[in-house]
């Protein structure tokens, strides 16, 4: 059995802290922050809702008027779910109006060049920007400050992609009126403290969502167990799933657990901290792979339940399927995928092991097969054309942040 290892905050916290002092007031609201996130985390809740108690939380450190939240495919980079309902009950926009903002942050996102996208964030060290330091103060020449922000009047906004491990799960767009001013570098640098839990608690978020469902493909398996590991909830995929990693058959009818999924279950309880910092996930081997065991703590620590997501450990299907039917080669399929993430030429050769030329080539094989001839179009093309219609119909994510279309 492997335990994982715990999930360390970016480079950015630990800057922030230094900065502030140990001992300073900013620095332990921040550090009650990460502590409040990880709390929250740990009770699985449903998406929305988990960002319904986030926004408040975040708004006692990052004064703003509204907070509109974001899951990205964690493969293609791509917007699949956002979540404006403080934008619209705070009175900023409309919600007759909401359809048009998506379609033209949408727009600005992908279609065309603009600067502090959720993408090209999700690629730096520090993945926070300000819509001011990023225009070097002319934030007018952002096409989304002059067609969506300035006519809300939000002409400050502060974005973070949340990434772990080089995986984006998640994005948020905090807004404040004119009235309230400027952003300032230590909201930058507390949000930046704070991303790497709230990138967590999005990852349990869909996995507890997809393993509420149990259906679609891929689908996890769910297991409540009661303070004695007495099964209190089990769901069919997760039978499965437990067969495939048990020494002994076993149909896991009834309360038969193998001694990873106790041994797991008696770690989190006795540690509740370990739920809040990521070691509460291990892999363990099966009869055709690995499966994972991610575990949380649903309700009170005291109260001793405790709630397993278990799923396979494979890789998620591949985004970019419908470029086959433009004959694209696999190579091609994945500097498309890479193009679509906002990645340059260099950083796509330095990914791949290729070079420069290279991937020019590769580029403007793509170009000519799919009948484009842009980046830009590339995606709008390729990608939203599948992507958009299932973020509009609001279509359920898989527990690895990809669109359930089963």
């Amino acid at each position: 059995m492997l335990l994982a290892a715990p999930h360390d905050h970016p480079p950015r916290a630990g800057i922030f802290l230094a900065r502030c002092g140990r001992l300073g007031s900013v620095a332990r609201s921040v550090e009650r922050l990460v502590d409040e996130i990880d709390r929250l985390a740990a009770r699985a809740l449903p998406r929305k809702e988990f960002f319904a108690e986030l926004a408040p939380r975040l708004r006692g450190v990052i004064a703003n008027d509204a907070s509109c939240w974001h899951t990205l495919d964690p493969s293609t980079r791509l917007l699949t779910s956002d979540d404006p309902a403080e934008l619209i009950g705070h009175g900023i926009i409309p919600a007759e109006e909401a359809p048009g903002a998506g379609e033209l942050l949408v727009r600005s996102e992908y279609m065309i060049d603009d600067v502090n996208t959720f993408a090209g964030l999700a690629a730096q060290r520090v993945p926070v920007g300000t819509l001011e330091r990023a225009t070097k103060g002319d934030p007018t020449s952002s096409a989304r400050y002059r067609d969506l922000l300035l006519p809300f009047d939000i002409p400050y906004e502060l974005r973070a992609a949340f990434v772990i491990r080089g995986r984006v799960w998640g994005a948020v767009h905090i807004a404040r009126r004119s009235a309230s001013g400027a952003f300032e570098q230590r909201d930058a640098d507390a949000l930046a403290a704070v991303a790497a839990a709230i990138g967590r608690g999005i990852r349990t978020s869909l996995r507890f969502d997809a393993a509420r469902r149990i259906t679609g493909l891929d689908a996890p398996g769910l297991i409540l167990l009661d303070p004695t590991d007495d099964v209190e909830l089990i769901t069919a995929p997760a039978r499965e799933l437990l067969v495939a990693i048990s020494d002994r058959a076993a149909t896991y009818a009834e309360n038969e657990m193998p001694a990873s999924v106790l041994s797991l279950a008696s770690f989190v309880r006795r540690n509740p901290e370990a739920a809040q910092a990521g070691s509460n996930v291990v892999t363990v081997p099966a009869e055709d792979g690995w499966v994972t065991l991610h575990a949380s703590l649903p309700g009170p620590v005291t109260e001793g339940r405790v709630a397993i997501v278990i799923e396979r450990a494979t890789a998620a299907r591949s985004a970019t399927v419908r470029l086959e039917a433009f004959g694209a080669t696999a190579r091609e399929r994945e500097v498309a995928t890479l193009l679509a993430r906002g990645l340059s030429r260099a950083e796509i050769a330095e990914k791949l092991v290729l070079s420069v030329h290279t991937v020019e080539d590769h580029t403007k094989s793509l170009y000519e097969k799919v009948g484009v001839a842009s980046r830009q179009e590339l995606v709008a093309r390729v990608f939203l054309d599948e992507y958009l219609p299932d973020v509009a119909q609001s279509t359920p994510l898989t527990s690895r942040g990809r669109f359930d279309r089963a």
